[in-house]
């Protein structure tokens, strides 16, 4: 089983347990454990009918891959849009309905930090994104960390790894999707531009930015414009400013 399959973390099990379009296949957990929020979630799993077996702090590991995993691991069943090709499909069907006004994706470019990956996912999840596409290279993966800060985000809105995220944007624009790009060089500010039908919004490297490649398929460039000492934001900060920004100019109500 891939590691990706895996959440660990109390708060993120905890969510999964809480959300009920979560499907967990079976839980494993510290035996014996005084944590008081371990035994609530065992309970609470043991309730659903969830499978709980016992497992030491080391076999947890060996599992996840993880040693942080406060002693508890979840495997689970990832959303069936996995690929580009379901990817394609979901859109085709959105774009169906109303010229898919409420469309909303998120693609992240070379984010290499777990950490900053599972922020942004839970951000993304919080702001109703349908989608979030990320390359297959140079990028973090939907594994075992990532999971735990994304608090259980991972396994609501859809994570597609996508080999070639250009040719992505391309097909995108051909569908009549606003491709938006942030750039601290931006001629416009992210409050200055205007944003009403499907969109995706392309955020990229913790220090770089998006590249010229994926900056030359952009419709448009955004910056948020900085009134302090500070340069920039880390990109999980301004991914979420940027996208509820974007709820607000859209007037979306999901």
């Amino acid at each position: 089983m891939s590691k990706s399959n895996y959440v660990i973390g109390l708060r993120a099990i905890e969510q999964l347990i809480t959300n009920k379009n979560s499907e967990i296949k079976i839980i494993f957990a510290e035996y014996q454990s005084e944590n008081k929020r371990l035994q609530s979630i065992i309970k609470s799993a043991n309730t659903m009918g969830i499978v709980v077996k016992p497992a030491n702090r080391s076999r947890l590991g060996q599992i996840c891959g993880d040693s942080l995993h406060q002693g508890i691991v979840a495997e689970v069943r990832r959303k069936l849009i996995n690929n580009e090709s379901d990817l394609r499909t979901m859109i085709e069907e959105r774009l169906s309905r109303e010229g898919g006004k409420t469309l909303f994706l998120l693609m992240l470019e070379r984010i290499q930090d777990p950490h900053n990956l599972g922020a942004c996912i839970r951000t993304a999840d919080a702001a109703g994104v349908d989608a979030i596409i990320i390359g297959q290279d140079n990028s973090a993966s939907l594994g075992p960390t990532t999971s735990k800060v994304a608090a259980g985000a991972a396994e609501h809105v859809p994570v597609i790894t996508v080999k070639n995220l250009g040719k992505v944007l391309t097909w995108m624009g051909d569908y009549g999707i606003e491709r938006i790009g942030t750039a601290d060089a931006a001629a416009e500010s992210l409050y200055e531009i205007d944003q009403k039908g499907p969109v995706i919004l392309i955020m990229g490297h913790e220090h770089s930015g998006i590249s010229k490649m994926i900056t030359s398929r952009c419709d448009k460039l955004a910056r948020i414009p900085m009134y302090g000492s500070i340069s920039s934001l880390n990109v999980s900060v301004a991914t979420g400013i940027c996208l509820f920004e974007l709820i607000r100019k859209r007037g979306d109500t999901k």
